[in-house]
């Protein structure tokens, strides 16, 4: 907005230029501007959250441990009874019987072995995703129009 506001009008004089000896006196006005700023309404704005699933294979990588036993015959007559062991990646697991004739005989030995491997999986898992929408209301109309980022 523009206002006019005059000053104190200020005097300047300078000789006539026909040479008459005279002064003319000149007012000398100078004009200020001011401006103000005044917030208007233009329109209402809504932001709002859409929340999308979907649902999607998700491929996993497992692991499972394998054990496999092995009886090997050994029928060997021993001293005293041994614990199991470990050999390497295998558990051994010795299995004693007592014969007629009082003789301890390692009849024969249980072989564990552990492996791992791996396996492939797919699973179906639901995904969610948000999306923001930014609508504005028609002032003509009073529908809510989405705007494009």
């Amino acid at each position: 907005m523009n206002s006019f506001t005059p000053e104190t009008p200020q005097f300047s004089s300078a000789p006539d230029p026909a040479g008459a000896g005279q002064r003319i006196v000149i007012p000398v006005l100078a004009e200020q501007a001011h401006v103000h700023l005044q917030r208007e309404h233009t329109g209402t704005v809504r932001v709002r959250k859409v929340v999308h699933q979907v649902t999607e294979p998700v491929a996993a990588t497992g692991y499972r441990e394998v054990v496999e036993t092995t009886r090997v015959p050994v029928n060997q007559v021993v001293e005293a009874v041994e614990a199991p062991r470990t050999l390497g990646d295998r558990l051994v697991i010795p299995v004693y019987e007592e014969r007629l004739v009082r003789q301890l005989v390692l009849v024969e030995e249980i072989h564990v072995h552990r492996r791992r491997e791996s396996f492939e999986h797919s699973v179906a898992t639901s995904l969610r995703r948000e999306e923001v929408v930014v609508e504005r209301l028609d002032p003509v109309t009073r529908q809510w129009v989405a705007q494009r980022p």
